[in-house]
């Protein structure tokens, strides 16, 4: 006996290990919905209908359907449910409408089945084509457009199928030859009961009446009893579903008029357009013309759809009239007491599983409801974990996992439950905030604060912080300090990240000193926010390069080891390096940032290195900045280099090393109106005596620094006169003299005013009369000629050694440092 036990279970362990299983996919089209799976190898298939109900049965004991993501794509529309009893059941398909399933296997072995919309189901069995009625309402005298509702349409094709059974399935040639035609060549006198506001019950007797079975053949094919109905009242069927066409095509033109609208691309007044329903004003702002139809199931959404809170979404078919989530479905206020939490919780958690083992999912998502009302956010998602595949309430778990994971401060991608909301005027607009971690230009701020002060205490207080910092971080200090006050009026003594909240609204304000005291409070409390608190602080001191305490890189330190695995400690990290700056422990701080470079990676390095490097170029003594420097002139990539770029340079040529400070500027691109760096960069050449190269940096260039840079560069490449010129023009009058005097341009050196030249403007005259008195006599007798050449040598002599007191060794141009 025990060996036959034995075998059984290892019957069922081996079924069990190759127990097969087959995801199935879903695709949502205009006409019809469509399942894709992939059928085990040579497994053969059937699948039948009845009604509403379909069997896809796979004859292999072992397959197990998958069926969770079915309806992430698909609407429960034309399929409401699937299920399976057991490995190797049928999967049966419960539909939602009398649908058409249709099914095949691919070349690839994936079998493929479709949903299709059944015939339509009229109010009347009516089968005949015949011109098509409409009431007045829809005409007009110039014939261009019948602007129909899908109803009338409707109505107005099961009207046109009466003939056919009057007619006792005639040939529709037959009928047609016995319709009178008028005088114009239409056939106007079909006598058919055609007015649509006709009582149904007399209608419904006369469908009784042309139907009845106990007809005779004879009594079948008598002529029918007839409504004259006048030729202006018909219309062709072609014209009818062209018109169809037209109008859905309107409605897709509107909408994209108000899409462009809402992003700005589009300055739209008031229009009155009509709808076939009646007129109303296009209002591009309003939510008439959203959400957006996306094509089969591609949802394309653009960055300014999620800034203007335009993003595409489900179908019409989910029944979501606009792209907000309704306020009911978040109104967290509701889902408790003031009950302990145990007593509410507790039956709740008795209820979730029902007979047969079955998860009830109306009891999961009310028990984490309560959850979420006591702000337990990992544990809601837990709990919504155990919501069974293709349940109908699956949009709402979705929902209630977002908020879970709001509620305990995770991080969610860009399109998740609440994106692009904060325009709505409900409760979804404050959880779109909270899960941006943003509070976006168009977002709905009263909306925001009455879903706040709806918020039970407890979890005003968990979340008022928080939404407090995102006001202040808008530039909205008045929110800001009404979110704050709400949470005040809890009485709760001990906020979190109240002192956060604070430090935020006095950064608005300007009030450094608030920022810093708040920022240490919350450091010295060491509440779970402290590390965050300390990042903030270190970065602050950079900021106003203020003192940080010495005990502060040690502090940082300690937290990072706790946090070293999370983004928490790779700001950490970061932030030991900056502090490490800040106390003047520059080498240690190098090694921290080579320690950074190997466990994050070289992308971080960049942004730790910027504080350092300029705090080295700002504080460190010569010897350990040219350490540093040096390395980074020679080695460091653009990155690195790009932030500190000119204040490293500029530090590197005052301490005579141009090559390597125009090393360091020729790692970036030039920008066209970065003026500092290419006054550095002229420098630079100058330094190195390279006077056409400094002239190439300041082309374009005009003002102070760029003048005397060009008279510099000009004066050693030894054109005197146009560095005078430049010398004039910035009032530097003493060395204009001396560079006209070079070049031995009297005109202009005589028009400098002697007094405002110094020392150059006197020189000048003296020059001027040593020429005059240095001039040969002419025209005098032979005895005369040598007594005026002899005075002519005193007086030149004379007028040298003037000269020669006038004027002192004058330093180059670029010596004294400018």
């Amino acid at each position: 006996m025990w060996r036959a036990l034995v075998f059984a279970m290892l019957a069922v362990a081996t079924a069990s290990a190759e127990a097969q299983t087959v995801v199935a996919q879903s695709g949502e089209h205009d006409s019809f919905s469509r399942l894709v799976m992939r059928l085990p190898s040579g497994a053969p298939w059937s699948i039948r209908q009845s009604g509403e109900l379909a069997e896809l049965t796979v004859d292999t004991p072992t397959v197990v359907f998958d069926t969770s993501r079915v309806f992430d794509l698909i609407p429960r529309t034309r399929l409401q449910s699937l299920s399976q009893t057991g490995p190797g059941q049928p999967l049966q398909l419960q539909l939602g409408c009398v649908c058409e399933v249709t099914s095949y296997v691919q070349e690839d072995g994936y079998l493929v089945v479709d949903i299709a919309d059944g015939p339509p189901v009229p109010r009347q069995q009516l089968t005949v084509a015949s011109p098509l009625p409409l009431f007045s309402g829809n005409t007009n005298s110039a014939g261009y457009r019948f602007n129909l509702s899908a109803r009338a349409v409707a109505d107005a094709r099961a009207a046109l199928n009466l003939g056919g059974v009057i007619a006792d399935r005639a040939s529709t040639q037959d009928w047609a030859s016995r319709i009178p035609v008028s005088e114009g060549g239409v056939r106007s006198a079909i006598k058919l009961p055609l007015d649509l506001k006709q009582n149904t019950r007399e209608t419904a007797e006369a469908t009784q009446k042309v139907q009845s079975p106990s007809e005779t053949t004879s009594e079948k094919k008598s002529t029918p009893v007839s409504v004259q109905v006048g030729t202006d009242m018909l219309l062709n069927l072609a014209e009818s579903e062209r018109a169809a066409t037209v109008s859905a095509s309107e409605q897709r033109l509107l909408q994209q008029i108000s899409r462009a609208t809402n992003q700005g691309l589009l300055d739209l007044a008031g229009i009155e357009v009509h709808d076939g329903a009646g007129g109303h004003i296009l209002d591009p702002l309003s939510a008439r013309d959203r959400p957006l139809n996306p094509l089969d199931q591609v949802s394309v959404t653009s960055s300014v759809d999620r800034e203007s809170g335009l993003i595409a979404r489900r179908p019409d078919t989910y029944g979501q009239p606009t792209h907000c989530l309704p306020g009911s479905q978040l109104a967290v206020h509701n889902w408790g007491t003031d009950e302990p939490f145990g007593d509410q919780i507790s039956p709740l958690r008795a209820n979730l599983v029902r007979e047969f083992d079955d998860v009830d999912p109306a009891a999961v998502l009310t028990l984490a409801r309560a959850y979420l009302f006591f702000g337990f956010g990992a544990e809601a998602q837990a709990i919504l974990k155990m919501m069974p595949s293709g349940a109908s309430e699956h949009d709402d778990a979705i929902a209630l996992t977002a908020m879970g994971a709001v509620l305990d401060g995770q991080d969610l991608n860009v399109n998740h439950a609440f994106s692009g909301q904060q325009v709505c005027d409900s409760e979804v607009a404050l959880w779109a905030a909270l899960a941006d971690g943003t509070i976006k230009k168009n977002a709905k701020t009263d909306a925001i604060q009455q879903a706040f002060a709806k918020l039970p205490p407890h979890l005003r207080v968990q979340v008022g912080p928080r939404i407090s910092t995102l006001f202040a971080k808008a530039g909205d200090p008045h929110l800001a300090g009404a979110t704050l006050r709400s949470v005040d009026r809890t009485g709760v003594e001990h906020v979190p990240e109240i002192n956060l909240a604070e430090a935020e609204i006095a950064k608005l304000e300007g009030d450094v000193e608030t920022v810093a005291q708040e920022l240490t409070d919350e450091v010295a409390e060491r509440s779970e926010n402290a590390p965050r608190a300390l990042i903030e602080l270190i970065d602050l001191s950079f900021v106003e390069r203020a003192a940080l305490s010495p005990d502060v890189p040690d502090l940082a330190a300690s937290y990072e080891v706790e946090n070293r695995d999370s983004d928490l400690g790779a700001e950490l990290r970061r932030a030991v390096v900056s502090a490490l700056a800040l106390t003047g422990q520059f080498h240690d701080s190098f090694t921290e940032l080579d320690q950074l470079s190997r466990r994050d990676g070289p992308g971080a390095r960049p942004r730790a290195l910027e504080p350092l490097l300029t705090l080295l170029a700002e504080r460190a003594d010569d010897v350990t900045f040219l350490q540093y420097a040096l390395v980074i002139a020679a080695n460091g990539t653009t990155d690195e280099v790009a932030p500190v770029a000119d204040i490293v340079a500029q530090r590197l040529l005052d301490l005579g090393f141009a090559q390597q400070a125009q090393s360091v500027l020729k790692k970036l691109a030039m920008e066209p109106g970065n003026t500092k760096r290419r006054l550095i960069l002229a420098k630079a050449a100058l330094a190195m005596d390279k006077p056409h190269s400094a002239l190439v940096e300041l082309m374009g260039l005009s003002g102070s620094d760029a003048n005397k840079l060009r008279a510099e560069a000009l004066w050693k490449n030894g054109e005197y006169a146009r560095a005078g010129e430049y010398l004039l023009e910035e009032d530097e009058s003493d060395a204009a003299a001396r560079g006209f005097w070079h070049s031995e341009d009297r005109k202009n050196l005589a028009a400098i005013d002697a007094a405002a030249a110094e020392q150059f403007g006197g020189v000048a005259e003296v020059t001027t009369q040593i020429e005059e008195t240095a001039k040969e006599p002419t025209g005098l007798t032979p005895l005369a000629h040598a007594r005026a050449l002899v005075e002519s040598s005193q007086g030149t002599r004379g007028g040298i050694a003037d000269l020669l007191q006038k004027v002192t060794r004058q330093p180059q141009l670029g010596e004294d440092g400018s």
